[in-house]
């Protein structure tokens, strides 16, 4: 069944972007030639910027060049997701088997009394 749907990976992110250029391209020409006087956008323009505002902005799951924007200018700190997640795994280590189960099962997480089972039978 997942071999079906394959070609959506493709398809869905093409699709995506050309209705971002899109509408790029719609609020620019609606908007830009009557309050600044600038000139319409084609589609491939509006695809540039689009493509420009996702590496000056980031975006979901793709904001590396914001997080170490944030990290130069001291508002975001790239050693404290380490940290928090030391954090997390002493917590996690504290709960009973049932909290842990409970848990892993709501937020799908990974088991990690299993993993550190199996670490231990391999020793």
């Amino acid at each position: 069944m997942r071999h079906k749907f394959r070609f959506l990976y493709i398809l869905v992110p093409i699709a995506f972007v050309s209705l971002a250029a899109f509408a790029t391209m719609g609020l620019w020409n609606w908007l830009m030639p009557s309050i600044f006087g600038f000139g319409t956008l084609t589609f491939f323009k509006a695809l540039g910027i689009f493509a420009l505002a996702r590496l000056f902005f980031g975006a979901r799951g793709f904001g590396g060049w914001h997080r170490r924007r944030l990290a130069f200018a001291g508002h975001y700190n790239l050693h404290s997701h380490a940290e928090w997640q030391q954090k997390m795994q002493g917590k996690w280590q504290n709960l009973s088997p049932e909290q842990q189960a409970k848990y892993s099962h709501r937020c799908g997480w990974r088991d990690v009394n299993k993993e550190t089972k199996e670490d231990q039978n391999k020793s």
